[in-house]
């Protein structure tokens, strides 16, 4: 009679841990967002172990990367329709500190 090897509780862990997504990236900004919000939860949720983290964390890199060159492309086509040089750059650092200067002055 041949004993059954009993697997490693790690094991049977990973085996029903939801996978990170391995699919194609998002097209649109709104869906990476959703699945960044999903790869947040399951991280949170710490039920895979270290070799999903680690899925889940890269995959959370590709989608972040994705939504950032989204929005690049986005701002890119808002910056076409206006004039030239109406644009200035969008650092919410630099407007809050201009607000500060106008009301010292004021």
């Amino acid at each position: 009679m041949v004993a059954k090897r009993k697997a490693p509780s790690g094991a049977k862990r990973a085996a029903r841990a939801p996978q990170a997504g391995t699919g194609p990236l998002p097209d649109d900004f709104e869906a990476a967002m959703i699945e960044l919000r999903a790869i947040v939860e399951a991280l949170e949720a710490d039920d895979g172990g270290l070799e999903s983290a680690v899925a889940h964390y890269e995959r959370g890199v590709a989608v972040q990367r994705r939504a950032e060159e989204l929005l690049a492309a986005a701002r890119l086509r808002v910056e076409e329709l206006l004039p030239s040089g109406a644009v200035s750059p969008l650092d919410s650092d630099d407007d809050e500190s201009d607000d500060e200067d106008d009301d010292e002055e004021a």
